[in-house]
């Protein structure tokens, strides 16, 4: 049976994997206070999911599911759209960062987290989401409101007025 997370759900991030523990639950996108300052609106919720478990080498490990969609400002129309969220991180529990490969021998499937007694899951998850956000967030091609009107627009030329001027000589 999986348990609810909340603000102060902390886990023993060791033993949750080693008992393979599960925790699942719905939670409203305003709990996340870093990451509503980049949002158009808290509105919203996200199906978070923390699974614990060993991996065929025995080594613990954290998988951390997030689905839904968050309320982000278009940097070209300035209008708000919704941006789909699908989070699959596979984390693998170490105990000290000297158990952690060098950054070019990484792999993109598998991050690395330190041993906590006390780990926020909350933190964790607001982390992730903030690292799955784009760096500049737009809309699909085709659906922005900026794009059907960009021909219309024609910028001023500043030396208009000087014409007017010089042609009443």
């Amino acid at each position: 049976m999986a348990a609810s997370i909340n603000q102060s759900t902390v886990i023993n991030n060791i033993e949750f994997a080693q008992k393979a523990l599960e925790i699942h639950d719905i939670i409203s996108v305003l709990h996340f206070s870093r990451l509503a300052d980049t949002l158009a609106n808290t509105e919203g919720q996200l199906d978070c999911r923390l699974q614990g478990g060993k991996d065929a080498n025995n080594a613990p490990y954290i998988r951390l599911l997030v689905q839904g969609a968050l309320s982000l400002i278009c940097q070209r129309c300035l209008q708000p759209f919704e941006h789909e969220i699908s989070i699959d991180t596979h984390f693998i529990l170490v105990r000290n960062e000297s158990d952690m490969p060098a950054p070019e021998d990484e792999s993109d499937e598998e991050d690395y987290l330190l041993i906590q007694a006390e780990m926020p899951v909350l933190e964790l998850i607001e982390d992730e989401l903030l690292l799955a956000l784009p760096i500049a967030p737009k809309h699909e091609e085709g659906e922005c409101g900026n794009e059907n009107n960009t021909g219309d627009y024609k910028k001023p030329n500043p030396f208009a007025k000087l014409e007017l001027l010089k042609s009443k000589k």
